[in-house]
């Protein structure tokens, strides 16, 4: 991650975001309780982008919409970091496989590139939190709210993950629990493993059976939370194509994220002026399947299926490469539990290094 150059262009222009706080849930209800929220003031850049600031219990978020003609195949690196898109992955190099696989996957990404809605952000009326993973056996963890794959470097590791990425499609939910809160949610982030409160992530989520959303958070352990922040002007449905990209630049305190709907082509990124002291713990990148806790319990998983998360890749500090999934050390393989010892949410091996899939067992 190009750390320096990224930060300069940021201060250029201003950036992303937008902020919505937790949804209420009557049960069998697939609606959400939020209430819109309206930018504090918006900056536009010389090339006639622009930055919606929103100042949420304090913290910016940074909303950017890129000019209408913006082309990221053609954008420069500084106008690529102005946008909190994901970095460019190096030339198209001839490898002794063919193409630069990683170039190849950001090229098809942003080929299929259309737009960025103008913000149309919520906040939720009631808490939906998620609740921090605690894993009890290194390798094969057992969780009441996590299904996927957890990397923990350990909290002596000089080094940290600074950028993840993953591709999936949006989930069907056939049915859920009759009588019971339904909330589902598909994330990529870091931090909130083995009992830490500090967890940066973004991805989509499923009220009930039909409500489907695109979101970021960012939690700490010293209460300087902001829950599910919602992206409502990007239009999220069940069968979707999604991509999700986060970044943590910690010098520079500043939590990245971008969510494309290759579907439609539309997109919506931004960045957050947080403290990553408080709110990044880097040693921890995961992959998960969550049924979130709303006002303080949690809820019913919906029947998902099975989905298969895909290009499931990291970087380190130490390195800008992109490292597969099934190469990452610390690995656990996490499995949702219901109170009752019963499998909720099962994940399946990794296959080509990226890949796993995650199968839906049980509601509670």
């Amino acid at each position: 991650m190009k750390f320096g150059k990224k930060f300069l262009s940021l201060l250029m222009g201003v950036a992303v975001l937008c902020v919505s706080i937790l949804p209420a849930f009557a049960a069998d209800v697939d609606t959400i309780d939020c209430d819109s929220v309206s930018y504090d003031y918006v900056t536009e850049f010389d090339d006639g982008g622009k930055d919606y600031v929103y100042i949420i219990a304090g913290v910016k978020n940074h909303y950017l919409v890129p000019p209408e003609d913006f082309d990221p195949l053609t954008a420069t690196d500084e106008e690529l970091d102005r946008y909190c898109f994901p970095d460019r992955p190096g030339a198209a190099m001839e490898l002794s496989d063919g193409i630069n696989s990683d170039y190849s996957d950001w090229f098809s990404l942003m080929e299929n590139y259309s737009g960025t809605p103008d913000p149309e952000i919520s906040v939720s009326v009631q808490p939906v939190t998620p609740d921090p993973s605690t894993p009890t056996t290194r390798a094969t963890s057992r969780s009441n709210n996590w299904s996927g794959y957890v990397s923990d470097l350990g909290d002596s590791s000089s080094k940290f993950y600074t950028q993840a990425q993953v591709d999936y499609t949006q989930p069907t939910i056939s049915s859920v629990e009759s009588g019971t809160v339904t909330y589902n949610s598909y994330w990529i982030g870091f931090g909130g493993n083995t009992g830490s409160d500090k967890l940066v992530q973004a991805g989509t989520c499923t009220n009930g059976k039909s409500t489907h959303r695109a979101w970021y958070e960012y939690l700490s352990e010293t209460g300087d939370s902001v829950y599910m922040q919602f992206i409502d002007s990007l239009t999220i449905r069940a069968g979707d194509s999604i991509h999700v990209y986060i970044a943590f630049q910690k010098s520079n305190n500043k939590f990245e994220y971008y969510i494309a709907n290759n579907t439609t082509g539309k997109s919506a990124s931004g960045y957050v002026e947080l403290d990553a002291g408080k709110q990044f713990d880097g040693t921890s990148v995961e992959w998960v399947v969550e049924r979130c806790k709303v006002n303080g319990s949690l809820a019913s998983l919906g029947d998902y299926g099975t989905m298969t998360m895909k290009n499931c890749k990291a970087t380190l500090n130490s390195s800008n490469t992109w490292q597969n999934l099934g190469n990452l050390s610390g690995l656990d393989k996490v499995t949702m539990y219901g109170y009752g010892g019963n499998i909720l949410s099962s994940p399946g091996s990794i296959s080509s290094g990226t890949n796993f899939t995650c199968t839906f067992k049980d509601y509670s």
